[in-house]
């Protein structure tokens, strides 16, 4: 005779540990969904630059994404270089490199890959 085999018993999650998971899902949607401020301002300097480049260019200059800024336990860090994807108005994106001289007081942007693909690396 085989021996009987015991199913696994799961226990409902207590209201704590539910409170809890869902406060953690929270603070992860709401980094994930914003913008840093450093962050913002070089996708408005990215902007900036395409559109001045003018429609010739074909970028989307409303459809454009940059990396974050640097953070250490949370807490973000002064940050010198940014990559921002630019979708073309024909499909895919373009990389551009945002460089920050906080000295100088200057940001160059300029392109540092064409077809390199619309998700940026973390």
């Amino acid at each position: 005779m085989l021996p009987r085999t015991r199913r696994p018993t799961t226990r409902p999650p207590t209201r704590s540990r539910s409170a809890l998971a869902l406060t953690a899902l929270a603070l992860v949607a709401a980094g994930c969904a914003s913008e840093d401020a450093q962050q913002e301002a070089a996708r408005e300097e990215v902007q900036a630059h395409v559109r001045a480049l003018g429609p010739d260019s074909r970028y989307d200059a409303d459809d454009v994404h940059c990396t974050d800024a640097a953070k250490i336990w949370f807490r973000e860090q002064e940050t010198d270089e940014f990559t921002c994807a630019v979708r073309l108005v024909d499909g895919g994106c373009d990389w551009f490199a945002v460089r920050v001289d906080r000295e100088r007081r200057t940001v160059a942007v300029t392109l540092d890959q064409r077809e390199a693909g619309c998700t940026l690396g973390l």
